[in-house]
Parts: C-alpha cells; sequence; structure tokens
C-alpha cells in the first residue's frame, strides 16, 4: 500500500498549484472572518432528506477503489440516491498534463456557480475557495446534526483544519509525520531527549550535543540540504508564513531570518550533511499501524554492523508554538455551496466515515474514525506479525512479530497531532529553494534573502 501511496505521491509532487491549500495554524484558526459570522446569521442548514430521487455529483482525480465501494454501498441502501462519482483515467506518461487539466476545469466550474456537488480537494486550491465563498462551511453542518458525534473522531485533526474559524473540507483519512531516530546510537550517547515540546532551537542544541558525543564515523544527525530543509520547516509551519485565504505573505519577519540562521548553523558546525551515509534522525511518515511496525523494526534488520533500534520522535515546532505533532490530510472532501442537494451530500460524507464503509473498503493513511482505527489494531494484534512490503535486499519476506507494547505510545502520537503539513511542492517552495541558496552560500544576507523572497511570493499569492 505504501508504495502505491508513493507513486501517487509522485504524480502531486510535480504539479505546481496555482494556488496554495494547506489549513491554516489551531492558533489562526479560530478567529473568526465575515463569511463565517455570516454563516452564523443564516437559519439552520435543513439536513433533512426527502426521499426524492436525487444525484449526487462527486468529482475526483484519482479513480479511487474507496470511493467506488463507498458509491455502491451507499446506493444499495438508498435506492433514490444515484451517486455520479468521476474520475480521470490517466498513466505515467500523462499525469502531469491531465492533472493540471482536472485542476483547470474544476477551478473553472466552480468559479462559474457551477462545478460538481463533492469535490476530493486534495489538488485544489481550497483557500482560494474559502476565500470566494465556493464552498460549504461544514462546521455548521456538523453543529446542527445530532447523529454527528464529533467525539467518535480524531477531534485534533478536524479542529486543525479548520480554516479562518470554519470547516470547509473534511478528510476521511490522514498520514502522521515525524521524525525517525536511531535509538542505539542516542542511547550510547547519553544524551538526553525530550520531543513532546522541543522546538527548533531546542532540537539544534540536542544535536550539537549528539554531535559532540561522537556518533559513529560519517554519520550526522540531520541528512539533508540546507535550502531542503528550509522548505521542509517552512511547510511544517506553513500557516505562519502564509495566510492562504487572504493572500498574504510573511517572509520579512524576524522569525524567518532567525530560521534562514538556524538552518545554516546546523550545516557550519556539521551537525547536518549532505554527504553522510548515514543520519541519527530522518524524516519518516506513518500512514498505518502495520506501517508503523515496519518502519520501527525494520532497521533492526539491516545486516551484521549496520542494524539498530529505532523510535519514533515529534518533530520539532517553531519557537513561540504550543507543543503538537505533524498530519497531512488524505482524501478531503468538499461541498460545493452551490450545490441543490447538500442534506444527501453531507448523508454520504458521514457514510463515508462509518464504520461500515472506512472498515471495509480500505483506504491509505488513518481513518478519522477512532473506532476503525482501534479495530485496525485489534485486528492487528490478533495477526500477531506484519510482512516486510521491500521487494528485495534483505527485508523481502520478512517477518515482524507485533505485540501491544509495540503499539504503545502510538495513539498518543495520533491524538496530539495538531499541525497540518503542506506536502505539495508549489512555486513558493522553488522561490524559497531558489532565493535562499545565495544566503547559505554568503552571497546575500539573511534580510535580504527575506524580503526577495517576500516580494516574490507575494506576487505569486496575488496573480
Amino acid at each position: 500500500m505504501k508504495k502505491t501511496l508513493f507513486m501517487m505521491l509522485m504524480i502531486l509532487f510535480i504539479i505546481s498549484v496555482s494556488a496554495c491549500s494547506t489549513p491554516a495554524s489551531k492558533g489562526e484558526a479560530q478567529s473568526e472572518n465575515k463569511n463565517t459570522e455570516t454563516l452564523k446569521e443564516k437559519n439552520a442548514p435543513d439536513l433533512k432528506l426527502d426521499g426524492e430521487k436525487k444525484t449526487i455529483v462527486f468529482s475526483t482525480y484519482f479513480p479511487d477503489e474507496f470511493y467506488k465501494q463507498a458509491k455502491k454501498k451507499y446506493e444499495a441502501k438508498h435506492p433514490n440516491i444515484t451517486i455520479d462519482l468521476s474520475y480521470v483515467e490517466s498513466d505515467d506518461a500523462h499525469g502531469e498534463e491531465d492533472s493540471e487539466k482536472f485542476i483547470k476545469t474544476t477551478n473553472t466550474a466552480m468559479l462559474s456557480g457551477a462545478g460538481p456537488d463533492l469535490i476530493a480537494m486534495d489538488l485544489l486550491p481550497i483557500g482560494r475557495y474559502v476565500n470566494k465563498q465556493l464552498l460549504v462551511n461544514m462546521r455548521e453542518l456538523i453543529e446542527h446534526d445530532p447523529s454527528f458525534q464529533r467525539d467518535q473522531y480524531f477531534t485534533n485533526i478536524m479542529d486543525a483544519v479548520k480554516l479562518d474559524g470554519g470547516i470547509y473540507g473534511i478528510p476521511l483519512n490522514f498520514f502522521l509525520y515525524g521524525l525517525a531516530g536511531n535509538e542505539t546510537v542516542i542511547n550510547k550517547s547519553g544524551v538526553e531527549i525530550n520531543d513532546k515540546s522541543w522546538n527548533w532551537s531546542q532540537f539544534v542544541d540536542v544535536a550539537k550535543e549528539l554531535k559532540n558525543a561522537g556518533p559513529a564515523n560519517n554519520q550526522s544527525v540531520l541528512l539533508s540540504e540546507p535550502h531542503y530543509l528550509l522548505n521542509e520547516m517552512v511547510k511544517d509551519q506553513y500557516a505562519t508564513y502564509v495566510d492562504q485565504a487572504n493572500g498574504e505573505a510573511k517572509f520579512d519577519s524576524e522569525g524567518f531570518t532567525a530560521l534562514l540562521h538556524q538552518v545554516k548553523s546546523l550545516f557550519d558546525e556539521q551537525v547536518a550533511s549532505e554527504t553522510a551515509s548515514r543520519s541519527i534522525f530522518w524524516n519518516t511518515s506513518i500512514v498505518s499501524p502495520a506501517d508503523y511496525i515496519r518502519t520501527m523494526k525494520q532497521s533492526e534488520y539491516y545486516g551484521k554492523g549496520y542494524e539498530f533500534t529505532s523510535k519514533l520522535y515529534a518533530k520539532p515546532h517553531a519557537d513561540g508554538k504550543e507543543a503538537g505533532g505533524y498530519f497531512r490530510t488524505y482524501k478531503t472532501i468538499g461541498m460545493n455551496a452551490k450545490s441543490k442537494v447538500k442534506a444527501e451530500a453531507w448523508d454520504f460524507i458521514k457514510f463515508m466515515l462509518s464504520d461500515e464503509v472506512q472498515a471495509k473498503a480500505g483506504s491509505a493513511g488513518f481513518p478519522l474514525n477512532k473506532h476503525v482505527y482501534q479495530k485496525q489494531v485489534q485486528e492487528l494484534l490478533q495477526e500477531g506479525k506484519v510482512i516486510s512490503d521491500q521487494e528485495m535486499g534483505p527485508l523481502k519476506g520478512k517477518v515482524f512479530d507485533v505485540t501491544a507494547q509495540d503499539l504503545q505510545g502510538l495513539e498518543h502520537f495520533l491524538a496530539e497531532a495538531i499541525y497540518p503539513v503542506e506536502f505539495r511542492p508549489s512555486k513558493i517552495d522553488e522561490i524559497i529553494t531558489n532565493e535562499s541558496k545565495a544566503f547559505f552560500s554568503g552571497q546575500k544576507s539573511a534580510e535580504a534573502v527575506a524580503k526577495l523572497i517576500q516580494n516574490r511570493v507575494t506576487t505569486f499569492l496575488n496573480e
């Protein structure tokens, strides 16, 4: 599954999206804008199903089996409802061209007042849609629907995806982002690590301690490139630097110049490296309980002299931000504000979040439904093993035993994920990469580079 997921993401990664689409950070999401206030003044949404024959048009880029199964099951339960599921038939040779066409076609339809009733938003500029009032604030639907029990879901994820106080896209699934660490080297170093609340400044201090403790030869604390690490840090705190709903950039700040200096110091002091063969920490994503077991246990079987134990650590957060982990939404569903079948569309979204659909249809990523997650854990413990997904090398066919102790802490990471990650490269990534190289090479000051990035990103956001 993870291999298939990576293939899908590779298609996403080559797309330069016309606007950014990461939800606002938790802190910024609490403020209410005029659109939200207007919605509050309206009458409660009508969520009654009248039994008439109706069609829900549901548009997605990928021909996902999950959506096909959900459509089939829902139509069987509701003979009066037809789910018109549309998707793009594409291949590797035409992926970029077809995805760009999907984005442009959907943008045009939505702006014209047409468009589908439901939309898979993963490729689309949700911030721009919200700014133009093209999507339903589903927070209003949740608040007026007694059948929707928030405590059945990972509420930290639902709160974190709010944009200007509203929920304009509900993720069916999400991925965890963290740092995998070489626990064997860390324990031998004697360096104490408190990753529950550390920020990047504290991580730098820990990295220097680990470096000074004398890790294995040709092993750095982080393996990366300066501009790549900078981009990763920006994406981890995206809403700090980009207000997507209002089209504003915030790179001309002391925080961003400090971030530039922070990254440079890591490489100047050789705690991060572009050339080391191994590293003590590395970025990782976790997509399921079974994937967590593979990610944590595979390092124990790398071969004599290379094996070590692994541990999942929380990624550092920006200075001044509260403690919390990182996640990325997957299969985020939005509803067209112009839809004539809002009640039926909302009922179908709830159906896709239900135990019945999420537990049986299968989908990459952790389910938003907590009960389905707990069921996945119990099934994994009953099976008692996970098979490696590696197709060659020493891990091919390897079986990892699974116990309840192995999974301790995973739900803690899930429950504390509050920072959404912008995962798709865009024009902003390109701007940061190109302009920051002049600072890392010593040609320009951090302030000069920050100003250039600010001007270019502002231009891009307002195109």
